[in-house]
């Protein structure tokens, strides 16, 4: 998956409100080392995405009780904010480091010329 997808899939872009307000940290974390696992070779990039989510500036803890709507398995839990728009802004570093890492890995084409002379 792309990581500009990922971005839009979460929130962070587009024009569904992105940029605005807070998202889980989990979340993220977990959408990145998905990403993660799509671009082999690259594992470092996005070890160090995750380090940036997590030195992030703090949101606020949500408290999840575990009668809630919102306890996805049912248990009583903290979840980590994290400000949306931040996480849009490493997601667009993101995909701009991975794209000139690419770029500066993609093999050079070679052109060949014919001898006009045979």
């Amino acid at each position: 998956m792309d990581v500009m997808t990922a971005a839009r899939d979460l929130g962070l872009t587009g024009d569904a409100g992105g940029g605005f307000g807070t998202i889980e940290e989990p979340s993220v974390i977990e959408a990145l080392l998905d990403l993660g696992k799509g671009h082999p070779g690259h594992g470092d990039l996005f070890a160090d995405a995750v380090a940036k989510v997590q030195r992030s500036r703090s949101a606020g803890q949500l408290h999840i009780d575990a009668d809630s709507v919102f306890a996805k398995n049912r248990t009583e839990r903290d979840v980590q904010l994290r400000y949306r728009a931040e996480m849009a802004e490493l997601f667009l570093d993101l995909a701009i480091d991975l794209g000139s890492l690419e770029q500066a890995q993609a093999p050079t084409a070679t052109v060949e010329t014919a001898d006009a002379s045979s």
